[in-house]
This record gives C-alpha cells, sequence and structure tokens, in this order.
C-alpha cells in the first residue's frame, strides 16, 4: 500500500492520522512442496538439532509442527530477526481457548534458533513419533514460503484502531466503514503489520504491550495448501516489541478465532 492510499470520502478527513499508522509487513504465499530442513514451510518435517529436547505439552506429548520461518529467507524487516530459524507448534487443542496464562506456552511453542546446525547428519530426520498431533492441526500439507514486501494501514479490528480515531463519528457514516474494512483488509499469511480476527483482538484483555504480530497463519484452500482453523478461522502469534528486539521469544501470546 503506497502513501497515496485511497479513503472512503468519509474518512479523507482523518487521512494524515491514518498515514501515521502505515507499518511495514511481509506477505508471505504457500505453495505446495516438498521441502528441506532450512526451507521455510507450513507442515512437514521441522529443522531439529538431535542435542535439542523436542517440544512436548504438560502431559509430555509431543506437540506438532505448524511453521517455520528462515529469517535468511524473509526480505529485512525492522527489529525483526535477520538470521536464524524461528519454529511454531501447537497441541491438539491449541487455539480452541484463550489460555489463561497468555505466556506459558503450554498447549504451543515458539522456539528460536539463533545458530543454525548445517550437518544434516546432526539433525533428527524421523518425526513419527510426532505424527498423531501433526494429524490433528490446521496445517496439514509440505508447502513452501514465498514472501514478498508490503506495507499496511491500521485495520478497524485493531484494538487500537478506536484510540487513533472517533470510531463513533466513523461509524455513523454508514457505508464507509464497511468501505474502510474491504480497504484495510489484513487478512492472509503475514509476519509484522496488522492482524486479522473473526471475532475480536483479545489482545486488551491480557496485555496491550503485544503489539507486534510475529506471525499470522490464514485459513488457505484450493489451489494452496489445506489450511483451516476450525470454522475458516485465523491463527495469530504476538509478541511486545521489546521482546522482538531481544529475541526473546518465551513471551509470545497465541490465539485463534473462527466464525
Amino acid at each position: 500500500m503506497a502513501e497515496d492510499f485511497e479513503l472512503p470520502r468519509s474518512y479523507e478527513k482523518y487521512r494524515e492520522v491514518l498515514k501515521r499508522t502505515l507499518k511495514k509487513c511481509i506477505n508471505i504465499k504457500a505453495e505446495i512442496a516438498s521441502t528441506g530442513p532450512f526451507d521455510s514451510k507450513f507442515g512437514g518435517d521441522p529443522y531439529f538439532p538431535k542435542n535439542e529436547a523436542y517440544p512436548v505439552d504438560e502431559g509430555s506429548a509431543p506437540l506438532g509442527f505448524l511453521v517455520q520461518i528462515n529469517f535468511e529467507q524473509v526480505p529485512c524487516l525492522k527489529n525483526y530477526p535477520k538470521t536464524g530459524i524461528l519454529q511454531f507448534y501447537a497441541g491438539l487443542e491449541a487455539g480452541v481457548a484463550i489460555s489463561d496464562d497468555e505466556f506459558k506456552q503450554s498447549g504451543y511453542r515458539v522456539i528460536y534458533f539463533e545458530n543454525v546446525e548445517t550437518d544434516e547428519s546432526k539433525l533428527v530426520s524421523d518425526f513419527s513419533f510426532a505424527e498423531s498431533a501433526r494429524d490433528e492441526l490446521p496445517v496439514s500439507s509440505d508447502s513452501k514460503l514465498l514472501f514478498t514486501k508490503d506495507t499496511q494501514i491500521m485495520p478497524p479490528c485493531d484494538f487500537r484502531f478506536e484510540q487513533v480515531l472517533d470510531r463513533g463519528s466513523c461509524s455513523s457514516t454508514g457505508s464507509g466503514l464497511l468501505d474502510y474494512y474491504d480497504m484495510s483488509d489484513s487478512s492472509g499469511h503475514r509476519i509484522g503489520g496488522y492482524p486479522a480476527f473473526t471475532q475480536e483482538d483479545p489482545r486488551p484483555l491480557f496485555s496491550e504491550n503485544l503489539t507486534e504480530l510475529l506471525l499470522q497463519v490464514d485459513t488457505d484452500g484450493d489451489p494452496g495448501p489445506d489450511i483451516m482453523w476450525g470454522d475458516a478461522g485465523v491463527g495469530n502469534f504476538f509478541i511486545s516489541e521489546e521482546d522482538l528486539k531481544n529475541k526473546n521469544f518465551n513471551k509470545v501470546f497465541f490465539t485463534c478465532d473462527c466464525a
């Protein structure tokens, strides 16, 4: 989205304010294909050193592998890693409801390998022990990821939108708000930028410091990979700006909602 973005007529008076909400992001396109251990991917087998402990839930059951991002394959984005591999795992019930402890990571896990082992003989090659968890997750296809830079404007579903604009004044303009929703559509797979929600933004219930979208994985079907969160929902991983800068992925908040 260029800085000369279009707006509904009733929103023109907010142009300068909205312009300040522009954020750079990385859009992700997934294509079904076989992948190697170092590739960015949805599904398939992850990169995992033999000397590391595979993530498990509170009952010691292996978590299923969701997504892997190799940042050497991703365009540079401010505050995000430039190297290393970031992975996302989840259990059978992950995302069904928001955890009572948003940072506990008991039903999901985010792991960052800053130093990547390139000797494949030192990597796990058989992940059959986690097959049952993986089979029940929303991401079922082995898909390679393609990345493109983009810019987003804040959508109305973001909890900060009411702080930026007089939402009551905007909503009274009839079709203007619906037009703005369409123009600021934030669906799709993404790193950074703004999230999409099927219901409401849950972050104010826990921490308004969770301003950074670490990863969004949307429902995606034919001709793309087979990804389905409940009833056509979306999964989001959030992090604070400070933790992102420090590459501290121990306090990542995961939520999923659907229609």
